[in-house]
């Protein structure tokens, strides 16, 4: 596999004299799913900033390969366009042609299961119908990297559940890399190949889980033991991290 996005002894000082991250490492390759745990303001969603690009580091070297797509928490969808007219925004923005912009949009719509609400307008969604439509949307940009900044921590933990499997079903079909920040260590492990814990301020990656579950990936696993012990042996990391 080829390593689409890397940081190497990444640091981020801000002009104020905060640390925000410190000797920080992390590489994601190609049809990798990688996580990143730990507690609030370690700078979990800096280092995303940092991956796409939107800040650059202090120390340290980013190094990244293709095409990038930032999901965010909220589905930042524009309310006067429809939903297919908010999936096909990047494409039309990158002047696509219209016959392979409407056939890229199509095939977003039908992988998050949206077509019968394409001419709905944002307003007329649920929770997880908008965070589909923000899928959807840097899905129909086929990237070599995705960065999610916590997609589905506003939703309840059925639509989440669910969104979950969804995501991890469309991923599994792709060869892109995905970096995903959550405060969920089920999340995490349900989605991932690898779960990487931060420390608290100044964030560096403390240890990693190797998550042994193959691609298909259903609701059933999380009552799995096996589900629960990886489960537990990454609360206690972060439960002994916050206690320090």
């Amino acid at each position: 596999m080829n390593t689409v996005f890397a940081s190497t002894a990444v640091g981020l000082t801000y002009p104020d004299g905060t640390d925000a991250l410190l000797n920080t490492s992390v590489s994601v390759a190609s049809g990798e799913f990688v996580s990143i745990v730990g507690p609030s303001g370690c700078g979990k969603s800096t280092l995303l900033r940092l991956a796409s690009g939107l800040v650059a580091p202090t120390a340290g070297r980013i190094t990244r390969t293709g095409t990038v797509q930032f999901v965010f928490q909220d589905s930042t969808l524009l309310p006067w366009r429809t939903v297919r007219r908010n999936v096909s925004l990047n494409l039309e923005l990158q002047k696509i042609d219209k016959s392979e912009m409407e056939e890229r949009t199509n095939a977003a719509l039908a992988l998050v299961g949206l077509q019968d609400s394409a001419e709905k307008l944002p307003r007329q969604l649920s929770g997880g119908m908008k965070m589909r439509t923000s899928l959807a949307r840097s899905l129909v940009c086929e990237p070599d990297l995705y960065l999610f900044d916590e997609p589905f921590a506003a939703l309840d933990e059925f639509s989440r559940e669910r969104l979950n499997v969804e995501l991890r079903s469309m991923l599994s079909a792709r060869n892109a890399a995905s970096l995903f920040v959550t405060h969920s260590i089920a999340e995490a492990v349900f989605l991932s190949h690898r779960v990487l814990v931060m420390s608290p301020r100044p964030g560096t990656i403390v240890q990693e889980f190797a998550i042994p579950f193959g691609s298909d990936r259903q609701q059933d696993l999380r009552y799995s033991p096996e589900f629960a012990r990886l489960s537990g042996e990454i609360a206690q990391s972060l439960r002994e991290l916050i206690a320090s």
